[in-house]
Formats: structure tokens, C-alpha cells, sequence
């Protein structure tokens, strides 16, 4: 890990000098995945190019990063601009599948031939002889790339520095939500580490949808178990199962009405930043509930269960110190 974390601030310090080489960049990237047994799709693709994974235009239009859709200047065989047909202005969009180190190297605008070029002049007779990619959109390709891989890299540092430090705090905070949340709600505590354990051992996109689901019913029954009748506030309709955030704000403004004056401030302060902080997770798990357009990845299970632990850890010692 030591080996691999002084890459790690090596390739910093590489992409935040004015000529760094992406190619270079990307490779300790690579090396440095290799390192960690970690797959990196996009570093990959970057390094060795697209064209193995998309075979058409329109999938590279599809799925490529924004940054590598670019649109294309024509020339005819004199090498003077031609203008094309509004009606086939869309072909002027294009997807570069070359790799970053090809890009890197061309010293300046890439030129186009091949298919596409073909297509032009026989499908369209239009006297094209070749397509070029300016300069200036090349190095702002390169710059986006670079931009990725800092942020890639700044993750991995974060990681390795703190891995070891955050992995305990979670802990801790996850024994002390199982053991006082069995006091509350057992059915509670039972679905939140059996989510956890499946998250753990899971391998499959249902695993991690089936946990947003999970987090989203263990949110209610541990905000059923501790809010009660007398904390509405008078003129309130009752909150029903399914709105955990007002249950939770009935709840918390309860017991900040008992506290003494010289902590209501930092209090206040607190309940307000866990009722937003609940609203985004509940926000998030609800979306990931109802994954309309994307696929629920291992991250997004991952951060329904952290954030899950986090909220009701926080939420079970503000009420633990204001009995």
C-alpha cells in the first residue's frame, strides 16, 4: 500500500503540471489499479481506445464522455472548407474513438479519413476529401481526461491515507446503531444487517436495488419505534408510515423543547442539518426504488446502507442524551 500511495501522490503532482502527458498520466492510473486488483473501465478505454467496444459511430455517440464528442471541419482535396448541407449537419457530430496517447501525439488537429469521408462523397456526393478535428477541441479533450484522472487519483490518495480510519469510525457506528436498535425495533435492526451482509457478499444489480428498498422500510419502522402521538404539535395531521422525515422532525423538535437554553442553539443547528441530511437520503433511496433510466450500481447500494447507519446513529444519540 505504501508503494501504491507514493504513486498515487506522484501522478498528483504530474497532473498538475502545466505539460504533464495524459498518456503518462493514465498509465501510472493503470498501474496503480493493477496494483489494487481494481478494474477501471474508463481508464482502460482511454489508454487503449474505443473502437474495440463501440463498432459504429452511433455508439460511440452514444456511449462515449461528453468531452471526446467533437464536430468535425470538411476540407475538399485543396484542402479549403466545405460547407455542409443543413440536412446532413448531424454527421458533423463525431465521436473520436482513438486512444488518449494517439490524440496526445498528433501535434496538433487530427484528420479524419476512411468510412465516414467514403460515405460523404458517395452517398451524398459531397466533394469531401477530409474531416479535421481543430486543435483546440483536442486540447480540451486532453485537459477533461487529466481533469478525470485528478479527480481518480485524489479518491485513491483519500482512500489509502484514510481507508483504515474511516473504516472504523463506520464500525463503530454500526455496533452501536445494531445494539441500541434492537432495544427499539428488533424487525428494525434484523432487515438493516441482514442489507448489509447482502450488500457485502452481493454480486448482482437485483442485490443492490432489493437494498434501496430495504433501507427505505428500515427508515420507517425505526421512525415509527421512536416518534409517539404526543410529540404533534397541536393542529398537525398525524404523519403517516411512509413520511419518515416529518416523523423524525415531530420527534427531534420534541426533544429540543425539553433542552436547556445554553444548548438549544447547537441543538437547533444539528436537528435543522439532520432533517435536510434525511430528506437527501430518503431523496436518494426513493430514487433508487424506482431506478427509471439508469441501472442501480454497488455504489448507490453502498451509500443507501452507509447513509442509512450514519442518519440513525446520529438521530438515536441526540435522543439517547436528551431522555
Amino acid at each position: 500500500m505504501k508503494q501504491t500511495l507514493e504513486i498515487a501522490y506522484e501522478v498528483r503532482a504530474e497532473v498538475l503540471k502545466a505539460d504533464s502527458s495524459a498518456c503518462s498520466i493514465l498509465r501510472k492510473c493503470y498501474t496503480i489499479c493493477q496494483m489494487l486488483s481494481r478494474e477501471v473501465d474508463w481508464i482502460k478505454l482511454e489508454l487503449f481506445g474505443y473502437s474495440d467496444k463501440y463498432k459504429t459511430i452511433g455508439e460511440l455517440l452514444e456511449c462515449v464522455p461528453e468531452y471526446r464528442r467533437v464536430r468535425l471541419l470538411y476540407h475538399d482535396v485543396f484542402g479549403k472548407p466545405i460547407l455542409i448541407n443543413p440536412k446532413l449537419s448531424s454527421i458533423a457530430d463525431f465521436a473520436l474513438d482513438e486512444s488518449i496517447c494517439e490524440i496526445e501525439s498528433s501535434k496538433g488537429s487530427l484528420y479524419i479519413m476512411g468510412d465516414l469521408i467514403d460515405h460523404l462523397r458517395e452517398e451524398f456526393k459531397v466533394p469531401v476529401y477530409s474531416a479535421e478535428v481543430s486543435d483546440l477541441q483536442l486540447r480540451k479533450m486532453i485537459e477533461a481526461v487529466k481533469n478525470r484522472a485528478l479527480e481518480f487519483i485524489n479518491k485513491i490518495i483519500l482512500e489509502l491515507e484514510y481507508g483504515d480510519t474511516l473504516t472504523s469510525i463506520f464500525e463503530e457506528t454500526k455496533k452501536f446503531v445494531d445494539s441500541k436498535l434492537i432495544e427499539i425495533n428488533r424487525s428494525a435492526v434484523e432487515k438493516l444487517t441482514k442489507t448489509y451482509k447482502d450488500i457485502v457478499q452481493g454480486s448482482s444489480p437485483l442485490t443492490w436495488s432489493q437494498a434501496a428498498f430495504a433501507c427505505r422500510d428500515i427508515l420507517q419502522d425505526f421512525t415509527d419505534s421512536i416518534y409517539k402521538s404526543d410529540y404533534l404539535p397541536n393542529g398537525q395531521k398525524p404523519p403517516t408510515r411512509a413520511e419518515t422525515k416529518k416523523k423524525l422532525a415531530f420527534t427531534l423538535r420534541a426533544r429540543l423543547s425539553a433542552s436547556k437554553d445554553a444548548e438549544r442553539e447547537l441543538l437547533e443547528s444539528m436537528i435543522d442539518f439532520l432533517l435536510n441530511y434525511f430528506g437527501k437520503i430518503s431523496n436518494l433511496i426513493q430514487k433508487h426504488t424506482h431506478p427509471a433510466g439508469f441501472e442501480v450500481k454497488r455504489e448507490d447500494a453502498h451509500r443507501c446502507i452507509i447513509y442509512t447507519y450514519l442518519i440513525i446513529g446520529d438521530v438515536l444519540k441526540i435522543l439517547e442524551e436528551h431522555k
